[in-house]
């Protein structure tokens, strides 16, 4: 349903060292502290966090399968399944479930990112029960009618297209497709029209079958509620599941460029939209914690290198910013800018020095503490509601483990210069990276 660059990264940003926080002492100024999980006899891995001081309840359903999950000639399966979901149970006629939870005054939606699936109803904390009822009900009896498959497909291809008009996520999707095609993590999580024209009704129960099983999910409930209640009416709803073997999972190598491969393109725009983007380890590895960090230092903030040289110094470009993100097997490491054309080659020539620098010199004391700062900033951030909480502690569980959310400060703080210096050499290679740029019509492509 809603799919932008916001909501896609939240899902993938900051999901860091799994095995390092599992190994470390819980921290204890968490703010996820307590925190309560079960595991029912099926699988089903129930989060609650308790937020008495909040009076919204969130019901967050994740499942393991997103784009890379797509059988082939079915890309965008995941994400049209995700739309089909809430089109009809055999006791919720087609807008049912939006009428509920309207009248309970509340919202729900869902998204699709590259390898999981969201779903979450948010409510008044005393309407919790009814949501999970209505949930459990939408994740377990869809009906998928072919009659709203096929209205449904049509809504998906306005998607697709409106993405496209979209720069920034154009470049983000292009940058993915690119480095990582061949592989799973190379599928657009919309799909292409002609792999949408493929799926019927019979495609939608397979997938069901194969991902939308107990073993496969994650249940976050979070807000003004009692833990023990929320674990009494999962079993309630889910108990009956059947636990599955999943399908065999490709597992994708983080990929190996040895030179700068340009994609280039034109649109009636007045500067070039450019992002650089080098291929980088999965979630679960300290170096995507240090790549993070290292992403902050380059081009977060006012504060950043690039910011202070490309923007105020030289005032060759009007915007920089950088972001880490990670999944289960690989990640992204992406540095985005928009200059005037004539200004490309000084851009990338600050770019790699400050690449070589990260590579060769340990970062100061100063920037080391302002980006552990910063940092704890945006984990504040993403635990500043009780959506934010639900979609923290879900994205962080289904790859690979809720501990990670609880001690992603304390493994932030953990970072050491050296860490980042590691993970550029081994990563941010200055002359081997992908760059996609969006120019102005007219200009001149290399």
């Amino acid at each position: 349903m809603k799919r932008t660059v916001v909501v896609v990264l939240l899902c993938v940003t900051l999901l860091l060292s799994t095995a390092a926080a599992s190994a470390a002492p819980v921290d204890p100024e968490s703010t996820l502290i307590p925190l309560h999980m079960q595991v029912l006899d099926n699988g089903l891995r129930v989060i609650v966090k308790e937020i008495p001081a909040y009076p919204i309840a969130v019901v967050n359903m994740w499942v393991g399968a997103g784009s890379k999950d797509d059988p082939e000639g079915y890309s965008g399966l995941a994400h049209f399944f995700e739309h089909i979901m809430f089109k009809g149970t055999p006791t919720r006629p087609v807008g049912q479930v939006f009428k509920e939870v309207e009248l309970l005054g509340g919202d729900t939606n869902a998204f699709t990112t590259l390898d999981c699936t969201a779903y979450y109803i948010i409510v008044p904390s005393e309407h919790v029960h009814q949501a999970m009822e209505i949930q459990a009900d939408v994740i377990k009896n869809s009906l998928f009618d072919p009659r709203e498959i096929e209205r449904e497909r049509f809504v998906i291809y306005e998607e697709i297209s409106l993405s496209k008009e979209s720069i920034d996520e154009h470049l983000v999707d292009w940058a993915h497709q690119e480095l990582f095609a061949g592989t799973a993590y190379g599928r657009p999580i919309a799909g292409t029209a002609e792999d949408l024209a493929n799926v019927d009704r019979e495609a939608m129960l397979r997938f069901h079958a194969d991902y939308y099983v107990p073993n496969n999910m994650v249940l976050v409930v979070t807000g003004n509620v009692k833990a023990e209640d929320i674990f009494t009416q999962a079993r309630e709803l889910y108990g009956d599941l059947q636990a599955k073997p999943l399908p065999a999972q490709e597992y994708v190598p983080v990929p190996v460029l040895d030179q700068v491969v340009y994609l280039e393109d034109t649109r009636a725009v007045n500067q070039s939209y450019v992002l650089l983007a080098h291929p980088a380890p999965g979630a679960a590895t300290r170096e995507a914690a240090a790549l993070s960090m290292a992403s902050i230092i380059l081009a977060q903030g006012r504060g950043s290198r690039l910011y202070r040289q490309l923007v105020e110094k030289e005032q060759v470009a009007t915007s920089v910013t950088g972001f880490y993100s990670g999944y289960t097997d690989v990640g992204i490491f992406v540095i985005s800018a928009v200059f005037d054309p004539a200004e490309r080659d000084r851009f990338t020539a600050v770019v790699r020095d400050e690449l070589r620098r990260l590579q060769e010199e340990p970062v100061s004391p100063e920037e080391l503490e302002r980006a552990r700062a910063m940092a704890r900033s945006s984990v504040a951030f993403d635990t500043e509601s009780s959506l934010n909480v639900a979609l923290f502690l879900g994205g962080m569980e289904v790859r690979g483990g809720v501990m990670a959310a609880v001690n992603l400060s304390a493994t932030l703080a953990d970072i050491t210069a050296a860490d980042i210096q590691r993970a550029a050499q081994l990563y941010l290679d200055p002359n081997a990276y992908l760059h996609v740029e969006i120019r102005p019509e007219g200009g001149s492509v290399q």
